[in-house]
């Protein structure tokens, strides 16, 4: 599995392409939020002759669904949630008005709702889905056992947080349905229990393992 990573928008997010060797592939948050930034999803996805095939969202804030709208247009592809967080997609302005980020682009209805301990895949690559509430009412994370070249080294397994889990901290739990004794609890009891070489990729700043993680709990 080929890892692409990109830091999109004005919050920094980190969106992520997976894709194989035949160019299937699998993005997360590409939450693109100007035309450079859509350029350089766009070019990325030419030049290595991928073929997008699912769109996850790891939880429906607007900092995370900015490319929704652009990549449903330009491949056909709706993106995918849960289901709990669909209400976010209905307070779009109002985010956008609190965190000054643009709104030019609304994020259309969800394609598919994902729940905890479904799968995503593509030939050679399956995700699996943990489902952490806490940050957001319907946060995922997805979770790869064997992500062969990863970040993390050969074989590796890989865990895509979103704002579940980041290095050093955890998501905030003020916001829209927010909850930080179930997003403690779930980390505790869903992330932390992974192996302890697991890369954490998280929805912002650096990746981090989940054995590093684990003195901050």
């Amino acid at each position: 599995m080929q890892i692409k990573q990109f830091v999109f928008n004005p919050f920094g997010v980190n969106a992520y392409v997976l894709s194989n060797s035949a160019g299937d592939s699998i993005l997360v948050d590409p939450s693109v939020s100007d035309e450079r930034e859509r350029s350089a999803l766009a070019a990325y996805i030419k030049d290595a002759g991928l073929k997008v095939c699912r769109v996850l969202n790891t939880h429906l804030h607007l900092d995370h669904v900015l490319g929704n709208a652009f990549v449903e247009r330009t491949y056909g592809v709706k993106a995918e949630a849960h289901e709990a967080d669909t209400f976010l997609l209905g307070l779009q302005k109002e985010q956008g008005d609190m965190f000054g980020l643009p709104f030019d682009d609304p994020a259309p209805a969800l394609g598919g709702f994902l729940a905890d301990g479904d799968t995503v895949e593509v030939p050679g690559i399956q995700l699996r889905v943990i489902h952490v509430a806490g940050h957001s009412p319907g946060g995922l994370a997805f979770y790869c056992e064997n992500a062969g070249d990863g970040e993390g080294g050969e074989d590796a397994p890989v865990l895509f947080s979103g704002d579940i889990l980041f290095a050093g901290s955890r998501g905030r739990s003020d916001l829209f349905g927010g909850d930080e004794a179930a997003l403690v609890s779930g980390i505790k009891s869903k992330i932390l229990t992974l192996p302890g070489n697991t890369v954490v990729l998280p929805g912002h700043g650096p990746f981090t393992t989940v054995d590093n993680e684990k003195m901050w709990f």
